[in-house]
């Protein structure tokens, strides 16, 4: 059973790999006008996924606190509140992209992506910290 509680750290450590990747996607769309396209089909294609594994790895982490971390308080952590902001301004870069012809809106954009990354880098110190 103890071995449960790791599924959530190993998804969320391919997920912010994924988040990294797909990020520098979107970085280098912005500065190699050449290959713009190629990047920013790839990133359009792949943070759909990125999406859905960070959504299915906070409710790992939600789920493995509540059913098998009896030493953590629900919901209390650092941790917790960095990841409902993670799924919250990534929520606002997935529901963004969806308006990209709009000046304003393919400016506040990339935006969503730099907190995403901050986030998951805070995410990453945290949850080491109290990884079983």
């Amino acid at each position: 059973m103890k071995g449960l509680a790791y599924i959530h750290p190993v998804l969320a450590g391919v997920t912010v790999l994924l988040l990294g990747y797909v990020g520098s996607l979107g970085l280098r769309a912005r500065n190699d006008r050449r290959h713009a396209r190629e990047y920013l089909e790839r990133h359009a294609r792949l943070a759909p996924i990125m999406y859905t594994l960070i959504l299915i790895s906070w409710a790992a982490g939600f789920l493995s606190t509540w059913l098998l971390r009896r030493d953590l308080e629900l919901a209390s952590s650092a941790h917790f509140r960095i990841g409902v902001a993670l799924v919250v301004v990534l929520s606002g870069g997935a529901l963004s992209s969806r308006w990209m012809h709009r000046s304003t809106i393919r400016a506040l954009h990339p935006w969503c992506g730099v907190a995403a990354m901050l986030l998951a880098a805070a995410q990453v110190f945290f949850g080491l910290q109290i990884t079983p």
